[in-house]
């Protein structure tokens, strides 16, 4: 399980190459997994603000499992401590067919999670989320805040 998050993190880290600064990345950790009940819809569109300072790094928005369906948590300009690193979000499949997902987070140099403040975030159409079949997806709320997370069900103790 380990291995294919890191891979899926890796490939989207090089994926989303841009004219936009980004954190340094660091693999999602096991533990932050959670089990979910389908897989995420289509990313949303967002409308990045200008950068408002020279340190500011730009955090993708991201899909967070929340209440039993997705909510869309905003891109965002952030300045990161020195150190820091961030952890993308990331869905997998595992091997016996559940889905797991990861919320984004920031972490310190000794690996514990910084809650950054926002300086700037994205524009988000709250309109209809359709997949690649044409179909209407149910979503959550757009979210300006991250929530605070419940324990997660970690697969490791599967």
């Amino acid at each position: 399980m380990r291995s294919v998050a890191v891979v899926v993190l890796s490939a989207l880290a090089f994926a989303c190459g841009s004219s936009l600064p980004h954190p340094t990345y660091a693999p999602q950790a096991t533990s932050s997994l959670v089990l979910v009940d389908q897989a995420p819809p289509p990313a949303r569109v967002e409308v990045v603000p200008a950068r408002p300072s020279e340190l500011a790094v730009w955090v993708d928005g991201e899909w967070i499992w929340r209440h039993g369906r997705w909510a869309w948590l905003t891109g965002r300009w952030v300045t990161p401590p020195p150190g820091a690193v961030f952890s993308a979000w990331v869905f997998v499949r595992g091997a016996d067919g559940r889905l797991w997902s990861a919320p984004g987070a920031w972490r310190d140099a000794s690996g514990g999670v910084l809650d950054l403040k926002p300086l700037a975030m994205a524009s988000v159409e709250a309109g209809v989320v359709v997949d690649a079949d044409g179909t209407a997806e149910t979503t959550g709320p757009i979210l300006h805040d991250r929530p605070h997370p419940a324990q997660p069900e970690s697969p490791v103790e599967r």
